[in-house]
């Protein structure tokens, strides 16, 4: 079972990294492939891709069986999660899929590029996030089934269904570290020390202006799980 995984990470903290050894400790995988989103259209530019993708290797390359994919920031036009996951089924063309997703991200799965088509493609994992909480009824797909845990033989072979799984709960944000930097407090505590002194090193996240960039259509961010 191979897991790939998506996100913006900016910056990668803690948070991040104990959802991703939660998951890993919960759902049975062979591998994980992390994929750090580019510069999302509905998201201000901060930092380049380079820095983006150096902080997400120094965080996460110590989980064993985790492998960092540069796909999204090397990509120049905007990514769908549609477009996607098509992508991944080309090239794993023997393997199920299992889309791994937020709770928030999920109850605006409405707003998505086709995402009707998306839902009939490929089987949904939820992570409940706090606040966000999942009707089982939600009459886009079949029930939700949810477990504490996940084995490769509770995820059906058929597709339009919804998995749900509680994960805990991050206590620190992107948002909040970045106004932490911007106000010299320390933030030693919430992120890798080496992603700590790269940020230090490279004078990130010091001013609240973004590197500026053309208006591009909304890029949705996504995680999913390749099964084998």
């Amino acid at each position: 079972m191979i897991g790939i995984f998506g996100g913006t990470f900016d910056p990668i903290h803690n948070g991040h990294v104990n959802i991703i050894e939660d998951l890993l400790s919960l759902v049975e995988l062979d591998e994980l492939i992390i994929i750090p989103n580019g510069n999302p259209p509905h998201k201000k530019k901060r930092i380049e891709e380079s820095l983006k993708l150096a902080m997400t290797k120094m965080a996460l390359e110590h989980i064993p069986g985790v492998v960092i994919d540069s796909r999204e920031l090397n990509k120049k036009e905007p990514s769908y999660a549609y477009e996607t996951l098509l992508d991944l089924k080309k090239e794993h063309p023997q393997d199920e899929l299992l889309w791994i997703m937020g709770s928030d991200s999920f109850l605006d799965i409405e707003s998505w590029y086709s995402y009707k088509k998306f839902i009939k493609e490929v089987n949904i994992l939820v992570l409940q996030r706090p606040n966000y909480f999942l009707n089982k009824e939600n009459g886009l797909t079949n029930p939700i089934i949810e477990r504490s845990n996940f084995t490769k033989k509770d995820f059906s072979s058929d597709l339009n269904q919804i998995y749900l799984l509680k994960i805990k709960p991050i206590e620190i944000t992107s948002t909040h570290i970045r106004q932490m930097i911007y106000s010299d407090k320390d933030v030693a505590s919430f992120i890798d020390p080496n992603v700590n002194a790269f940020i230090k090193e490279n004078n990130l996240y010091l001013s609240l202006i973004h590197i500026s960039e053309p208006t591009r259509p909304r890029l949705i961010s996504y995680a999913v799980f390749c099964l084998k």
